[in-house]
């Protein structure tokens, strides 16, 4: 078959890669025609694309493998008991690996501690977004915070694990407060927003409220981590979303 002929059958409905390949292969083009479609970026770029997404793909995975293993060991042993080669072992990689994703032990308590923050983030967000009264945020704030209780409770050991190790550590204060910025203005957005198309009408700023909420949901997450039996009480979880409806609508 020639090449011209070749190039006009094959054209049609392939990619440049693919096209690139099938010239190489079936077309038979001397080396010269193949370095001049590399060349002209036909294929090169294509390669070169597929590279990074299929390195990304790993490097996120490894990522996450890493980052679930050093918060396991973190949550069983605490900060003062973890060790690079504990979570090494844990996730199946060798220390010098480790030493690539956390510069010491602070900087993996940070990474774990936004790692976990990252996922209720996005959830927290959907829901203040979604808000629609004062009664539907409580209700799915509580119902969030009950679920991360029942099925990730490491998150709140490890969260109070960062406030005291935070007075130590310039790294994880940094991230802290981070954290409770983001969190916070979140909150604080989500009741601007209900303010303004008049869903409820608190007697406290936006502000004062977001932080209001703020602490109760820490107090309630320190009693969960030092009382366990608490998070089984379904008049706990009633009376903690009743009050954040009371919180927003101003009437206590």
């Amino acid at each position: 078959m020639r090449v011209s002929t070749c190039f006009q059958e094959k054209a049609v409905n392939r990619g440049a890669l693919d096209f690139a390949l099938h010239i190489r292969l079936y077309c038979k083009p001397s080396f010269a025609l193949y370095n001049v479609l590399v060349g002209r970026g036909y294929m090169s770029g294509q390669i070169h694309r597929r590279k990074n997404n299929v390195k990304q793909a790993a490097k996120k995975q490894s990522t996450q493998t890493i980052l679930s293993a050093a918060a396991r060991v973190l949550y069983q042993r605490g900060f003062s008991g973890a060790t690079i080669a504990r979570v090494a072992e844990e996730a199946g990689v060798s220390r010098g690996l480790l030493h690539y994703y956390f510069r010491n032990k602070e900087d993996m308590l940070a990474k774990v501690l936004r790692d976990n923050m990252a996922t209720t983030g996005k959830l927290l967000g959907d829901i203040l977004n979604d808000s629609v009264s004062a009664e539907h945020l409580a209700a799915q704030l509580t119902s969030a915070f009950r679920e991360i209780y029942d099925n990730k409770r490491e998150f709140f050991t490890l969260f109070m694990e960062g406030i005291s190790i935070s007075r130590q550590s310039e790294t994880i204060m940094k991230e802290m407060r981070s954290m409770y910025m983001e969190f916070r203005s979140l909150l604080q957005k989500s009741i601007e927003t209900m303010k303004e198309r008049n869903v409820i009408k608190p007697e406290f700023s936006a502000m004062g409220l977001a932080s209001l909420i703020t602490g109760l949901l820490d107090g309630l997450g320190l009693q969960l981590i030092m009382v366990p039996e608490v998070g089984n009480d379904n008049e706990v979880w009633k009376s903690f979303e009743r009050g954040i409806v009371l919180l927003i609508k101003g009437t206590v």
